[in-house]
């Protein structure tokens, strides 16, 4: 039922003076392919779905969000809420409300407030929020299991959409038809083609911005050494193999490119990757469409950890085999000031009796386990470091089986970073509220940000 002690405008009995004000504005057309023009933005809203194809049509004649809010909740049925206007609106005009490096729920907040005159402020903080836990744009998963929950859980850099396929080149439509498939193979010294599987999951519109000259979703792909929690300034932009274009088109199953309704799925096409050497390196894709632009992060612990966990259309592979007993891995601390954070190791498969060990190539930072015998096949371990401002450094993980060798293939160990907030931090209050984490502040617990994970698996041979 409709929030009726809210609503700023009583629309019983009001519908001629309603209709005034609606035929009063420049009426909004959509010429269709006959070359008529009929108004589209006219009328009830009756359902979600017109209430989707009412504020895309109001968005694309460039009409301001709020003022398109208001036109939406003048036309609407009783039945329809402040909540759904703030779902819709939170996808459509995604760029008004993404800022840095999340969707801010405060700049959807004040929207709603201007335009609908919600009161508390509170309650309009409310829809914001429920809306912007829900991705509704284009979709790249973290996880099979990944529908767009904001912000995302557990493994975030372990992308089954990013696709390594080595010199063998792949049809887009073959990557669409085996969708939870995993197609990963470490990226060679030489010729490498990676694409990126994405998906209209939550948006209920054509992902282009007119029918007319649509603009459909392109993918950039990126590359960076291998570690943990890399900067957009480390970022290597990748091209198209089909010339030198940055922008990558995204395919459809039939082969081609075209706009993407609610549901369809898409494969960008490939990339060329030419590593020359056997480093270990990390793939980075975002994915752009007219309703969100994805920009890059802006070089900051919080940015970094906010980024991974609240975009959706931005995705990491960080899943490689172990290169030898040792393997180094970089690590930073991308703000100005001291910070803690620790790293947490999941053994998987490991065989008992192996022995793992993680230190830093800096002595001074005094980051060294030692070697730690695995007395499981699914251990955990933590380190806790303090970096000081500007910090990079390199982590060296070594790893081998109780006879001296690499581990089997099976195996695999799992490393998340974390930025380590302990309360009277500037930060800490703002994650607490972000990640709705108010028992942790209640305990005077440390609040802990994932920045950043690798998995090193055992040797393919």
């Amino acid at each position: 039922m409709k929030e009726d002690a809210e609503k700023p405008f009583n629309r019983v009995g009001n519908n001629e003076s309603i209709n005034q004000f609606i035929m009063s504005e420049s009426t909004l057309t959509k010429i269709k392919s006959n070359g008529s023009a009929t108004a589209e933005t006219d009328g009830s809203i009756n359902n979600i779905q017109q209430m989707w194809d009412a504020t895309i049509e109001y968005y694309e004649q460039g009409i301001p969000d709020t003022s398109a809010m208001y036109k939406v909740y003048t036309r609407m049925v009783a039945t329809l809420t402040y909540q759904d206007i703030s779902n819709v609106f939170s996808g459509v005009y995604a760029n008004k409300y993404w800022n840095v490096n999340l969707m801010d729920y405060t700049t959807l907040s004040k929207s709603l407030q201007s335009a609908l005159a919600i009161t508390p402020s509170s309650l309009a903080d409310t829809y914001a929020k429920n809306a912007l836990s829900q991705w509704r744009g284009i979709l790249t998963r973290k996880t099979t299991a990944d529908i767009g929950q904001i912000p995302v859980t557990g493994s975030v850099t372990a992308s089954i959409d990013i696709v390594c396929n080595n010199s063998t080149e792949l049809l887009p439509e073959q990557l669409i038809q085996n969708w939870n498939s995993t197609f990963w193979q470490y990226p060679q010294v030489g010729k490498n083609y990676v694409y990126t599987r994405c998906q209209n999951a939550n948006f209920f519109g054509d992902l282009s911005n007119s029918e007319s000259t649509p603009i459909m979703p392109t993918v950039h792909m990126y590359y960076t050494t291998g570690g943990f929690n890399q900067p957009p300034s480390s970022w290597l932009q990748l091209t198209t193999t089909n010339g030198t274009n940055l922008d990558g088109q995204v395919i459809l199953l039939d082969g081609t490119p075209g706009p993407m309704p609610q549901g369809t799925r898409g494969c960008s096409e490939s990339f060329f990757f030419n590593p020359t050497s056997t480093d270990h390196v990390c793939l980075i894709a975002t994915v752009g469409t007219d309703y969100f632009s994805n920009p890059k992060n802006v070089d900051s612990n919080w940015n970094s950890s906010t980024w991974i966990t609240h975009n959706g259309a931005g995705a990491w592979k960080n899943v490689n085999p172990q290169q030898g007993i040792q393997n180094s891995l970089s690590f930073y601390n991308q703000d100005g000031s001291k910070e803690d954070f620790a790293f947490k190791i999941q053994c998987q498969n490991v065989p008992k009796g192996s022995r793992i060990s993680f230190k830093s190539t800096d002595k001074s930072l005094g980051l060294d386990s030692g070697y730690i015998t695995v007395n499981s096949h699914s251990a955990n371990y933590e380190l806790a470091v303090n970096l000081p401002a500007n910090y990079k450094g390199e982590l060296i993980v070594s790893m081998e089986d109780p006879n001296g060798n690499m581990l089997p293939a099976n195996a695999a160990i799992h490393i998340d970073m974390y930025w380590r907030l302990s309360k009277g931090h500037k930060q800490y209050a703002p994650s607490i509220t972000l990640y709705n984490a108010q028992e942790k502040s209640n305990n005077f617990e440390d609040h802990d940000l994932i920045v950043g994970s690798y998995t090193l698996t055992g040797s393919e041979d």
